[in-house]
This record gives C-alpha cells, sequence and structure tokens, in this order.
C-alpha cells in the first residue's frame, strides 16, 4: 500500500478518540450503563433474512444504519453509507449520470465496460424488491423517509439470490401509519446546489393509511465547459416522488402498495481529462498518440474545466411499482412480493472529449422488469424456525447504441498550429459503429431454509435452486456504414446454492458462528459482429467464522468476522479489435478467469463513550489474487498473464470512524455534532490498472492512490425544528475513486471531489 504521512495521520487522528476511550469505558461500565439509553434504544434490528431480528443473533456479516443515523451522516445515496462498510468500496464512473456507480463487496463486483448487459454481482433490494435490472444499470434514488438501510456482505443466495453473489444492500423504507405526519426540509449546498422536499403520511380510514414524498434537486454541477458550443456544466436537476398506501382490511393481513417515479436530467459527465491516454484509444490512435490538453490541462491541476463542443445529457427515468401483501396464521405466515420496474436511459456524449468535433455517442436504452415472490414462513419464536418459497423474475433490456462522426476529421493545436489527423475523410454522421441489442433474462428459482433451535447451539441449512434463461440478439448493426447480418443466441443456465450456518451463544448478549454458502452469477452470450460468444456462469464459496455480542450492558456493540473466498471462473469483460487497423472491428468479449481468491477479517465497533458521546469504528482488511488468469485479452488486444495480481477494486484496507456528539441545551433544544474520517487503500481501477507493469503503464491514473477524506456536521434540533451545517472533505484531499469510461483523447477521465460546504433546515408536524 502506498500512502502518506497526512493520510496516516488522518487515520490515526480519527481513531484516537475511540482507542483511548475504551479503557475508560472499561474501568467504568457503571457509569457508562447509567449514561446509555434503554437497552431497547441501543439495539439494532435488521431484515437479513427476510424478519426482523436484533443484528447480533444473525450470523451474517451485516453494516446496519437506523433512520437516526443516515440523518445524521447527511446521507443521500448510495456511495454515503457504503462508505462507512469495511471491505466495501465503489467506484463512480459517470457513464450515465453523476450517481452511477460501481459496486464491490469483499472484492466482489462487476468487471465489465458498462456497454453490454450482464447479470449484477450485488443484490439491490428496495422494500424485498429486487431493483438491481436497469436501463442504465445502477437505480440509486435519493434516501428519503427510509427506515432502515443494510448492507450484506458475502453470498445471499437463500433470501436475496437474484444476483446477490458477492452481497446485498437492503434498503427499508417508512411504511404508512395512524397518525398524521408532515416533515419538509431544504438544503443548499456548495456550486449552487438546492434542494428541496417533503413528506407526509395521512390516515384515510380505520385500516387505511397513506404516506407519500416528493424531492427536487438541483445543481450547476462540479465542472463547467469552457467551449460555448457544449453543454455549460455537469449540473443536473432530479424530481422524485413516492408515494404508498397501506391496507389493513382484517387482522391478520396487511398490503403494502408502493410506486417511485424519478426524472433524472444531467448535462455531461462530472470528470475531467488525466492526460494519460487507455490502451483502447492507443489501439485506435496509435501508439505514439499523445493526449491532448486542449486548452485546460489535465487532473489534478485540471479539477474544475472541460472543452467539449457536443451538447451533451444524460438522462434517466424510473418508475417502480410493488406490491406486498402478508397474511399472518398462527405461527407461520405467507408472503408475495410483485413487482414492475420501467426504466429509460437516454445518453449524447463527446466521445473524442475534446474541443474537435470528431466522434460522438448516442445511447438510448429502455428496460423493464417484473418479479413474483412467494415464501411461506415460520413466525415467533420456535423450536424450529423455516421459510420456502419460489420466485419468477423476466427481464428485458432494449439498447441502442450509435458511435458517429462529426464535422472534424483532424484537429488544429491551438498553441503551435500543428494539424493532427483525428479520422479518415468520412462525412459528418457516418457510423463507424451503430447496433440495436435486446437483452433478455428469465428465472425462475426455489428456495428453502431451515434454522433448529437447541437452547444455545443454532444450526441452520439451507439452500436456492435456479434456473436462467439468458438470450442476446443484435440487429440493425452497422460497422463502418456497411450492414452487418442480424444474429441471436440464447442458453439456460441451472445451479444450486447451498448455505450451512452454526451458531453458538456463549452468553445471553454474545455469540460465535461459521457459516459455508455458495454464490452464482449466470452465464451468457456475447454477440459480435455476427458470431455468437457463450461465457459460463460464475460460482464462489463463502467460508466465515464470526462473533458478534455487546459489552458493557449494551454500552458497546461488536462485531468481527473472517473470510476465505474461492471463485471459479469469474466473469471479466473486455473489448479490443479483431483488425488492429480496422475501427470498426469493436468487440467485446466476456472471459472466464478459472480461479481467483479473498480473504480478510471485517471489524465494526458501536459504543457510547458518555452520555453525550458516541463513536464507532469499521475496519477491513482483503488480500485478493486472481489464482489462475493466464490468457487475460485487454483492451488493444493485449494479451497478459494476471495469475497471482491483484483483482481490480479491492483495497488493502477500509477504515470508517465517526464520533457523534449530542447534549440536551434544554427540555426542548439540542446540539449534534459529528465527526468522520473514511480511509480506503490504494486498488487499480480496472483491469489495465491490475496489468499496468507487465504493460509498463504508469501508476496514475491506473491506480488510484490511498485517500482519507473528513467531513464534519454540526446542528440544533428541537421537537419540530431541524438547522445544520456541514463540510466534506474537509482537508480538501485530492482523490478518485477509480477509473471506468476511459476512451478521449484527452486522457482516462476522472471524477474530481473538490470541498463542499452546505446548510439544512427542517420542520416537522405530528409523530
Amino acid at each position: 500500500m502506498r500512502t502518506n504521512c497526512k493520510t496516516l495521520f488522518l487515520t490515526a487522528t480519527a481513531l484516537a478518540p475511540l482507542i483511548a476511550a475504551m479503557p475508560a469505558m472499561a474501568q467504568d461500565a457503571s457509569t457508562a450503563t447509567e449514561a446509555a439509553a434503554p437497552v431497547s434504544g441501543d439495539e439494532i434490528v435488521v431484515t437479513a433474512q427476510r424478519r426482523e431480528q436484533n443484528l447480533r443473533d444473525v450470523p451474517i456479516s451485516i453494516s446496519a444504519f437506523s433512520a437516526k443515523a443516515l440523518e445524521k451522516a447527511n446521507v443521500s445515496e448510495a456511495k454515503d453509507y457504503l462508505a462507512f462498510a469495511p471491505n466495501v468500496s465503489f467506484t463512480e464512473d459517470g457513464e450515465t449520470g453523476n450517481r452511477s456507480i460501481n459496486i464491490s463487496i469483499r472484492g466482489v463486483s462487476n468487471i465489465d465496460l458498462g456497454e453490454a448487459s450482464t447479470q449484477q454481482s450485488i443484490g439491490y433490494y428496495l422494500d424485498e424488491l429486487s431493483v438491481g435490472s436497469t436501463a442504465n444499470g445502477t437505480y440509486n434514488p435519493p434516501l428519503l423517509d427510509v427506515e432502515r438501510v443494510e448492507v450484506l456482505r458475502g453470498p445471499q443466495g437463500t433470501y436475496f439470490g437474484r444476483n446477490a453473489s458477492g452481497g446485498a444492500l437492503n434498503i427499508t423504507t417508512k411504511k404508512p401509519g395512524p397518525d398524521f405526519y408532515a416533515e419538509g426540509g431544504a438544503e443548499y449546498a456548495s456550486f449552487d446546489t438546492y434542494k428541496a422536499y417533503g413528506i407526509v403520511n395521512v390516515p384515510l380510514a380505520q385500516g387505511l393509511y397513506f404516506r407519500g414524498l416528493a424531492s427536487w434537486d438541483k445543481s450547476n454541477g462540479l465542472i463547467r465547459n469552457i467551449n460555448p458550443k457544449g453543454t455549460p456544466n455537469s449540473g443536473y436537476e432530479y424530481l422524485h416522488f413516492r408515494g404508498a398506501v397501506r391496507a389493513q382490511p382484517i387482522d391478520n393481513v396487511t398490503i403494502d402498495l408502493s410506486a417511485a417515479y424519478s426524472d433524472e436530467d444531467e448535462g455531461f459527465d462530472a470528470t475531467v481529462p488525466s492526460g494519460v491516454l487507455d490502451l483502447d484509444t492507443k489501439s485506435i490512435f496509435g501508439p505514439d498518440f499523445v493526449a491532448l490538453p486542449d486548452g485546460v490541462g489535465f487532473y489534478p491541476a485540471n479539477q474544475r474545466r472541460v472543452n467539449h463542443n457536443a451538447p451533451e445529457y444524460n438522462r434517466n427515468k424510473f418508475l417502480l411499482i410493488n406490491n406486498r401483501i402478508s397474511v399472518d396464521f398462527d405461527g407461520f405466515a405467507l408472503r408475495s412480493v410483485t413487482g414492475y420496474i420501467d426504466s429509460k436511459n437516454g445518453r449524447l456524449f463527446d466521445q473524442d472529449n475534446i474541443s474537435a468535433d470528431a466522434i460522438n455517442r448516442i445511447n438510448r436504452n429502455r428496460g423493464r422488469s417484473f418479479s413474483q415472490e412467494l415464501r411461506l414462513q415460520s413466525t415467533g419464536k420456535q423450536k424450529l424456525d423455516w421459510v420456502v418459497g419460489a420466485l419468477y423474475a423476466k427481464d428485458r433490456i432494449r439498447q441502442f447504441n450509435s458511435i458517429q462522426a462529426g464535422a472534424d476529421t483532424s484537429y488544429v493545436d491551438p498553441l503551435t498550429g500543428n494539424v493532427i489527423g483525428l479520422l479518415p475523410p468520412i462525412p459528418q454522421g457516418f457510423r463507424i459503429n451503430e447496433n440495436n441489442k435486446i437483452f433478455r433474462t428469465e428465472s425462475m428459482a426455489a428456495f428453502a431454509d431451515v434454522t433448529l433451535n437447541l437452547d444455545r447451539l443454532h444450526l441452520t441449512v439451507g439452500g436456492r435452486y435456479t434456473r436462467d434463461k439468458i438470450s442476446n440478439s443484435a440487429f440493425g448493426v452497422y460497422a463502418f456504414e456497411s450492414p452487418v447480418p442480424d444474429i441471436a443466441g440464447s442458453k439456460s443456465f441451472t445451479d444450486f446454492s447451498p448455505r450451512a450456518v452454526l451458531r453458538y451463544e456463549f452468553s445471553d448478549n454474545d455469540n460465535v458462528y461459521a457459516s459455508v454458502s455458495k454464490g452464482y452469477k449466470a452465464g451468457g452470450v456475447d454477440i459480435n459482429s455476427g458470431i455468437t460468444s457463450p461465457f459460463r456462469p460464475e460460482e464462489l464459496w463463502n467460508y466465515e467464522v464470526g462473533i458478534k455480542g455487546s459489552a458493557l450492558d449494551n454500552s458497546l456493540q461488536y462485531s468481527l468476522s473472517a473470510f476465505y473466498l474461492k471463485w471459479s471462473d469469474l466473469q471479466v469483460q473486455t473489448n479490443f479489435l479483431r483488425d488492429p487497423n480496422d475501427i470498426s472491428s469493436a468487440v467485446e468479449l466476456t472471459l472466464n478467469a478459472a480461479k481467483a481468491s479473498n480473504k480478510g477479517f471485517e471489524m465494526e465497533l458501536q459504543g457510547r463513550l458518555s452520555r453525550e458521546l458516541r463513536a464507532m469504528v469499521a475496519f477491513g482488511y482483503l488480500d485478493s489474487k486472481f489464482d489462475s488468469f493466464p490468457l487475460a485479452v485487454l483492451a488493444g488486444g493485449n494479451s497478459v498473464n494476471l495469475t497471482g495480481l491483484r483483482l481490480p477494486k479491492t483495497p488493502r484496507f477500509t477504515v470508517t470512524t465517526a464520533l457523534d456528539y449530542e447534549r440536551q441545551m434544554t427540555d426542548d433544544l439540542s446540539l449534534y455534532g459529528r465527526a468522520e474520517l473514511n480511509f480506503r487503500s490504494a486498488a487499480a481501477g480496472d483491469l489495465e490498472g491490475v496489468a499496468s507493469e507487465q504493460l509498463n503503464l504508469p501508476r496514475f491514473p491506473y491506480n488510484p492512490s490511498a485517500y482519507a477524506v473528513v467531513n464534519l456536521r454540526l446542528g440544533v434540533t428541537t421537537d419540530r425544528f431541524e438547522i445544520g451545517g456541514y463540510i466534506e472533505n474537509l482537508t480538501k484531499t485530492d482523490y478518485y475513486t477509480g477509473t471506468q469510461d476511459n476512451f478521449g483523447l484527452g486522457g482516462i477521465r476522472l471524477r474530481p471531489h473538490p470541498r463542499v460546504f452546505g446548510v439544512t433546515g427542517k420542520v416537522k408536524f405530528g409523530s
């Protein structure tokens, strides 16, 4: 790991208060107990096993965040809470907007290009509905009116089987209730960023309740364009609506029907050029081609400007409908979850990434997804806890992709006047590459899980059987204005993923567990230039031991786990030119790395240091490698041996610390403050970064350096009002999370993270 003194100092500074306070806690447990809230207030409830349980009783590595914790940390989207989970990282690729991210849990992620549809590696669930299949690849709604967020690490096949081989994100929203409640809030932050929202809960009749929210976000964005012909900035405007109705027609029946709609209208990507050309760009423009500064320069000297001539945009729309029905009987219950998702993505991108009108990309994607899950499960405390269920799901994603020539076939250097040739003499609008694709998934699954409770010993066995049919078709394909025949392919896959867990409670508040579970990700079919290429499913086994509990009369909650993860046929996407002299011969292939493995451990501590002060620390260590990947074909057609090298997006160390202070000033007024530090060690951003030494590539930007980010929050609250302020990236650390969409004549594009100031306010009515 390469880091610097500043990073180490910040990490030590953030850890010091917690470490120093632990002996004091041990020496004066009675004081801590007296200062603590009631036990029930400190317990953390999760639904990782589809029923409410205390976090310490669930034999899974989980980072859980309550509604209050999310509000204190000013969490507004996925990347905010992911930063607090150990062995979790993400890259902000920016390919479909400011909120676009690629998530890695324990090194399990989508090693893809973002252009071809594939199965996901991380399950993403909103109120029990899988929302991981959308037109832009990422559904990342604003986290408003949320009851709880859970980050589950390791395969979650039994309960979250759809694309949850690496883990799952489980989000639970607040449900309608019988009491009137209303809340409104506003925020202003750097870069002329405005936010406003409203929440209302209304009882409509006996046993019938409504809860709804609306939010609006608008910003001028981080990056501005110096070119008057292009879009002015990376700004955005978001609208989000959610409405939910809860009906309880009889005592044992609950119906929760909800609908959510999001409209995201954005400018160009919030990225700046690095000055280092990727292998894909070099394969097309030649190894001697040099990145063009184009009057704006390169990161890190330039973190605010681009010079793009195209009227770029990113537009995303989402409609989610979720209907959940619960029928409770004596000792068991029937649960039904029915979901429908309709999503759209439109994108115009200045593909050359400079002021010349040379290459533009147009994308129009549409996704539709339907799923139905039924579960029959035990309820209450029984000697035998059980669940059996079945799932049917169908996804369809249609993609239109067109890479077209602009009006300029050359570029004139503004400093020297030299003319640099970019394209052969082809007319504006010439289709270098254009295609329509339809990606379909039809999935059926049956699952069961049984836990035998023997006093302090609990034995769980379960499994999931899955059958996936994957279809891919291409039509309307043009390569350098030459039509390519339509083609289609499909393949079916079956899998059984078992799970076994042994948990022992060695006291009323503490337990240990050992588990083994399998993860599965379906294979598929690649289509390129009239050729179909099937690839195999990805499978992994996760072996884990852990200990969870509480101490000092629940003033301290702790969780520690160690794991070993073994892959076979890890899926990796790559692209290259079949013919190095033909720009239209680009192909995208999914390779199967024969073997890979990860091992590591995680620790999470949360404790009350006094009546007014709480602290938390999360630490993760991850050692990953390709055990066997001797023939990896990277962009540009480079063939390398990655055996023995670390996987991309796998920082060796992740550390998060936070101190929460809350003081009751009067009966109705309290003061709160929060300090956070998030640290991630260095990690290769993609496969080119993994192979950088073999290919003689520079460390920057392929291997993002370690970074530590400090955030501060302060505010005052009453029963009705709240006013606060925050500073993100207090020390103005220059960092980027990774590399993803790399093609361009200005070099690999990176997302900067400037210091941000903000003020917030909210008002509440009712209860």
